[in-house]
């Protein structure tokens, strides 16, 4: 079974520099879209559990979405819906209007930007990438890869493309169009974040938890890579017991630029020291079914595997809670509004 598909959502980075709270003034509401089963597009406010509008979507568009959607990025004046069959629609984010409909050659698993201009989807039922011209929008055209595309992250014209079925890096020259180098990983790569100086890749592989086909008991990992020349560091468990480690699903990773990196898992919300790479503390005991974060407000966000679901928001390198509250149910994941 492969990661959760909350983990498409959104991997950020914020700054903190100790051990005390990096952001010690939590506003006085959050706005957030929850993207449910109906579809739905809602727009709530928390505290209070405000519905502000039960479906921006129809409300702006006249008509329902149609497919659920699977993952929503906010990129500079718009929101990019990856909906389950092969489409993605770019939505005007002052009236969430939509700007366009695009035809897909599969579903789509994320998107990525590396420059104001161009997009990047990765489809990992076709093994390929699709290039997306964010000025008209319309797809540019579809590269074939030699690889399943699990996620990729952007930086200084290329892709790190995770390939999770044969459990590598792989680099993808944006210029040339191109795979240009490649890398070995722990098996079943997931999701990555780029560290803030931009020398250095974050990667969370899963465990035997996640994946059925594993052959014997496997933690899950994660492993530090050097970008410049590419070379693996260091990989690392990232559960504290190892007896129980091989049965623990994986859901998300965000990273401060020089401190922490923190992980959700189906037991817990993990810290790991990336300083040292090591130092694994389970934070909190929350069935974690979405990780992301706002780098702005040092917050992480939560959405927990419960039924109903719950939003947890949380703030400090101790991950104090600021806000616990209920989802509707059907909730398939809560966007963070810029």
């Amino acid at each position: 079974m492969k990661c959760w598909s909350a983990l498409g959502l959104c991997v950020l980075v914020w700054g903190c520099t100790s051990e005390e709270p990096f952001y010690n003034s939590a506003p006085t509401a959050w706005r957030f879209l929850v993207l449910t089963d109906a579809p739905a597009l809602q727009l709530r406010e928390e505290p209070g559990s405000k519905l502000l509008h039960a479906d921006l979507y129809v409300e702006a568009n006249g008509t329902p979405m149609g497919d659920p959607p699977s993952t929503a990025v906010f990129f500079r004046n718009a929101l990019y819906l990856l909906l389950q069959t092969a489409a993605l629609e770019v939505l005007d984010t002052a009236s969430y209007r939509r700007r366009a409909r695009i035809a897909l050659p599969a579903p789509a698993a994320g998107i990525v930007f590396p420059n104001a201009t161009t997009g990047y989807l990765w489809h990992p039922t076709t093994q390929q990438l699709s290039v997306l011209d964010l000025l008209v929008p319309t797809l540019a055209r579809s590269i074939p890869l030699e690889g399943s595309p699990r996620w990729a992250v952007a930086a200084e014209g290329q892709l790190f493309v995770l390939d999770e079925a044969n459990s590598r890096l792989l680099v993808f020259d944006t210029r040339s169009l191109r795979v240009v180098d490649s890398l070995p990983l722990p098996p079943r790569p997931c999701t990555a974040v780029l560290r803030s100086h931009g020398s250095e890749l974050l990667v969370l592989s899963t465990g035997s938890g996640d994946d059925t086909t594993a052959s014997a008991p496997r933690a899950p990992r994660l492993s530090f890579v050097e970008l410049e020349p590419l070379r693996l560091l260091a990989s690392i468990p990232v559960f504290p017991s190892a007896a129980d480690s091989a049965h623990v699903r994986v859901t998300g990773l965000v990273a401060t630029p020089e401190d922490f990196a923190y992980v959700g898992t189906s037991a817990g919300l993990l810290r790991v020291d990336i300083r040292t790479r090591g130092s694994v503390r389970l934070l909190q005991r929350w069935a974690v079914q979405q990780l992301s974060a706002v780098p702005v407000r040092g917050e992480l966000w939560i959405v927990s595997a419960e039924t109903p679901p719950r939003l947890i928001i949380a703030t400090g390198t101790r991950a104090e809670v600021l806000l616990s509250a209920p989802l509707p149910e059907g909730t398939r994941a809560v966007v963070p509004i810029p």
